[in-house]
């Protein structure tokens, strides 16, 4: 049996920078791309860690992804901006969006940043950290070309639809809800895929529309909870899309060779909670109703109430010290991307069987 394999956060870090640029990345897209999949990763992540980096590098030998991408604004208004991706990698250009929209936010206590025409953006929970680390609550979203069943539907329809919502807490990590309309990603579906490990049951569909939780027959995820799952993934797209001027669903439905152009288009949003009287209040409020929520009776199974993004603050503190464990699968894959582009490969650190 394959072993995997563990190694230091920062050696990573490194190495997937070093693949990123010698693919042709800038140097500091390549930091800002690397910076986030390996924070997923410290997460427990794992869907939305380096796994990615090999679809990431075959989207810009393919042209899907523009490591010269032009990344402006196009339009806008107050506190509003739309910003022109150009297909840029969506990692780096989520982190600028929301960088926009906290500029925006203290200015008129609110900032709204539309992108269009990017590429996947990885973990949302990123992003809306980046707006509770200022002080400001953080929304961010996306959409992109169908991925996952409407309700009723047997094939793909929507984007998986992804939603973060961050508040800052006093004396403590914020509060970071990090979801998806879908009941499973894609890219959980891949790492299922090399673990062997089994879907939860009603959480795909294969090429027939039967359900099943075989990951390598699993094709299209089924949306949370039914039509919420799904309405939320419409209205995400009514958000993001429609209001960048550039719909995705719709065009995909009409000319189906546009579903495999992947494309992503989102939101980053920033709240200041000055705009208001209460703001001296508001980290310690959100203190006070996370701990005083964690301390209600516990129901019949539980031994305690975790409040939304504390299991990923306890996965990150135990990564930080013990290293992250990639699948023998995905670190083959990795050495013939580092092989290919002539990037020396770091030692690792143990092998884990």
């Amino acid at each position: 049996m394959s072993e995997a394999v563990r190694l230091p956060a920062d050696v990573l870090q490194r190495f997937a920078y070093e693949i990123f640029v010698a693919a042709g990345l800038p140097e500091d897209w390549a930091l800002s791309e690397a910076e986030v999949l390996v924070w997923a990763d410290m997460r427990g992540l794992s869907s939305h860690g380096v796994l990615r980096i090999p679809p990431y590098l075959t989207w810009m030998e393919g042209g899907l992804r523009n490591p010269n991408a032009d990344i402006h604004i196009i339009a806008e208004k107050g506190a509003m901006v739309l910003l022109e991706a150009d297909r840029a990698p969506g990692l780096h250009t989520m982190r600028m969006a929301m960088d926009t929209a906290i500029e925006r936010a203290r200015v008129h206590g609110i900032g709204w940043v539309n992108v269009r025409q990017t590429t996947h953006t990885g973990p949302m929970g990123f992003y809306v950290r980046q707006a509770a680390q200022a002080g400001m609550i953080g929304i961010a979203t996306c959409s992109s070309r169908p991925l996952m069943a409407y309700h009723g539907t047997r094939d793909m329809a929507l984007g998986t639809a992804p939603l973060a919502i961050a508040a800052p807490r006093a004396n403590s990590e914020p509060l970071v809800l990090d979801m998806a309309s879908a009941a499973v990603s894609i890219g959980a579906i891949w790492a299922a895929r090399q673990t062997g490990t089994a879907l939860p049951e009603g959480t795909a569909v294969d090429e027939n529309g039967h359900l099943t939780t075989d990951p390598n027959r699993a094709v299209t995820p089924l949306p949370i909870a039914g039509p919420k799952g799904a309405g939320l993934g419409l209205m995400i797209e009514c958000l993001a899309s429609l209001m960048s001027g550039y719909p995705l669903l719709a065009s995909a439905y009409e000319d189906h060779s546009r579903r495999t152009d992947y494309v992503v288009n989102a939101v980053a949003a920033a709240l200041d909670p000055g705009a208001f009287p209460f703001a001296d209040d508001f980290q310690a409020e959100v203190d006070r109703l996370a701990r005083e929520l964690a301390a209600e009776p516990l129901a019949d199974g539980f031994d305690e109430i975790l409040m939304p993004g504390e299991r990923g603050d306890r996965v990150m503190k135990r990564t930080a010290r013990e290293g992250i464990t990639l699948t023998a699968a995905l670190w083959e894959e990795l050495l013939v991307a580092a092989e290919r582009l002539s990037v020396p490969v770091p030692a690792i650190t143990a092998r884990v069987s």
